[in-house]
């Protein structure tokens, strides 16, 4: 009886580098954080009022991009950011009060306009935003 050796070639592949990592987003809405006040004059002091920040909404749309678009990472850090989405949230109308129409925006890192679109539904404008994202080259 003869007996044949076979060798075992292993090959083994690297993971991508962490350079190849998923695309940053930072997400915000168009009405930004505002500072007002009066300048003082004499005896007369003026007053700072600080209005805006993150609505109830914006932590909706991080959540809703954080389960519908695994191909991306929500920060909050819009330096390190690959992309900028800006996403509103119309009124309700008195004929559909529970429904809120969204308006989205995608900027690549250069300021420029990816994608835009106006939606019924938040996970529709996700969806929109993601394919605009992770297709983008």
């Amino acid at each position: 009886m003869t007996r044949y050796f076979v060798p075992f070639v292993f090959v083994v592949t690297l993971l991508p580098s962490y350079a190849a990592e998923k695309p940053r987003v930072y997400i915000t809405e168009s009405q930004a954080a505002q500072a007002s006040g009066d300048a003082k004059a004499g005896e007369i002091q003026g007053s700072l009022s600080f209005t805006g920040g993150s609505s109830p909404q914006n932590i909706e749309v991080m959540k809703t991009f954080a389960e519908r678009c695994p191909g991306v990472v929500v920060t909050s850090n819009r330096e390190k950011a690959d992309f900028t989405v800006r996403l509103d949230h119309e009124p309700a109308s008195p004929a559909t009060p529970f429904i809120k129409g969204n308006k989205v925006a995608v900027f690549d890192r250069n300021g420029d306009l990816l994608h835009s679109a106006s939606t019924r539904l938040l996970p529709s404008a996700v969806k929109g935003a993601c394919a605009a994202m992770t297709g983008h080259k």
